[in-house]
């Protein structure tokens, strides 16, 4: 990882008066380490400062991949940007996008861009979306090119990117629609003068193609100089057996070179296209096809673990193929939580469907990985109970109770704040089965009935059926 400037360094320019408040901030320092967290912006500075010290402010913070953004509002997507080669480094900023390529002469394609446009699912308390569409020209006909890409462009606010090997058709599709910052889809050796004057002048990113590395660096660099300010570098994609290691060597490559090394020749992000599978094999039945799909997948989760900013899939334009999107979505958001803090959600007592007096209290730790499965297991079996959520630090039941972090006296205290058992006619509490440990201690300082439930929250509903006997447990409970 390259060497991170100090907030102190950043303090130092920061002007000795403004208006922290302005902005949530109590102080320059605090402004300056959030902004090496990329909580805040240097537009958002409330002093002013002059030109000499923001560019120095900014040399200092620029990350040595540098990030590249295309499309615009608020789903505008940014790729790139990295500071860690690997996230326990620091942490990753900008999750790989996954963008999915439809073509032009495709009679269901305004049906998936609406789609696709609309895709979203809420895994683990996370909303997950693509990040855009890729619009090749698969009909070779400039003029059928741009008016799909003008309907598309007027149907989707999801960023695009023009995918065309022939350069005029690209050209006067970008110009189209150069007020959405499409990203331009590919400048070669052959066409790198004519798509770097349309980037320049509409102001957009371009991918780089070759399957040559110091070709590429070649293209980038005179484009470059042509003063194209954003672009993404594709050195091709093979996935077929022995291929793909060289791929993900290249690409492994790419990211040791600019983010160990700060190489200013390769300071880009990188784009990978497991797409690229179905230009060499056409399925003749389903099974093949389901076949092609999955080599597809597992290119996709190879390219996202080696670093891939973007990723260009074929498959996920249907509802009918969204365990392909689950699968890639999982595996990175995954990959892309924060290794530095735990992630958690708010203590405190839920009211899961419309429970009576009898109904069960469960209890679980305020680990975010652990409160929202135990939640939507809840809801899943149709249970009317409450869930009493107690402050772990952020740990899962199992280190929370090893580590003492989730005790006795976090119970407690959860019971009393939240007053647990104000809305039924009992005093007994579920606990996890990994918690079993503190069964007796919870019991006597939270003067309650401890029932302990099963090992994992998928359990419950047959627990229930078996292990609820509420009036058993207060018979004991009124014995003690």
């Amino acid at each position: 990882m390259v060497k991170r400037p100090s907030p102190l360094e950043i303090y130092k320019l920061l002007p000795k008066k403004a208006d922290w408040g302005s902005i949530g901030l109590r102080t320059g320092m605090e402004f300056a380490t959030s902004l090496l967290e990329r909580q805040v912006k240097l537009d958002d500075l409330p002093g002013k400062i002059s030109p000499k010290k923001k560019q120095k402010i900014i040399d200092l913070i620029i990350p040595p991949q540098l990030p590249v953004e295309f499309g615009v509002g608020d789903k505008m997507c940014t790729i790139g940007g990295e500071e860690a080669f690997r996230r326990h480094d620091l942490t990753f900023f900008n999750p790989t996008a996954l963008l999915i390529e439809v073509g032009d002469t495709d009679p269901d394609l305004m049906q998936k861009v609406k789609y696709m446009t609309d895709f979203s699912i809420e895994r683990i308390g996370e909303k997950l979306t693509l990040q855009g569409i890729v619009l090749r020209c698969v009909s070779d006909d400039p003029n059928k090119y741009v008016e799909t890409v003008k309907k598309v462009a007027d149907t989707t606010d999801l960023p695009l990117m023009l995918c065309s090997w022939n350069t005029d058709a690209l050209v006067e599709a970008a110009n189209s629609i150069k007020d959405k910052k499409p990203m331009l889809y590919a400048a070669t050796k052959k066409n790198w003068k004519e798509l770097g004057k349309c980037a320049v002048q509409n102001n957009l990113p371009v991918v780089c193609y070759s399957t040559d590395m110091d070709e590429i660096v070649s293209i980038t660099k005179t484009l470059e100089s042509m003063g194209v300010k954003e672009m993404v570098l594709d050195f091709g994609t093979a996935l077929g057996p022995g291929d793909i290691r060289e791929t993900l060597n290249r690409m492994q490559k790419i990211r040791y070179s600019s983010i160990r090394d700060g190489s200013d020749l390769t300071k880009w992000p990188v784009l990978g296209v497991p797409a690229a599978i179905w230009a060499l094999q056409k399925p003749e039945d389903d099974d093949e096809k389901f076949e092609i799909q999955y080599r597809e997948a597992l290119g996709a989760i190879m390219q996202m673990s080696y670093d891939a900013s973007a990723l260009i899939v074929h498959t996920g334009a249907i509802e009918e193929e969204i365990w392909f999107l689950l699968a890639l979505m999982t595996f990175r958001q995954n990959i892309f939580v924060d290794p530095r803090i735990y992630p958690t959600v708010d203590p405190g007592l839920f009211k899961i469907g419309d429970p009576g007096p009898k109904a069960p209290i469960f209890m679980t730790s305020n680990y975010r990985m652990t409160k929202i499965p135990v939640e939507q297991d809840l809801k899943d079996a149709h249970l009317d109970c409450w869930l009493l959520v107690v402050d772990s630090d952020g740990l899962g039941i199992e280190a929370g109770v090893a580590g003492g972090q989730l005790n006795s006296d976090k119970v407690q205290e959860a019971v009393k704040e939240y007053k647990a058992f104000d809305a039924v006619d009992h005093r007994i509490l579920v606990i996890p089965g990994m918690a079993a440990r503190l069964q007796g201690a919870i019991e006597d300082d939270a003067d309650c009935y401890v029932a302990v439930g099963p090992m994992d929250s998928s359990g419950i509903q047959k627990w229930l059926e078996k292990g609820w006997k509420p009036d058993e447990f207060m018979k004991e409970y009124r014995d003690r």
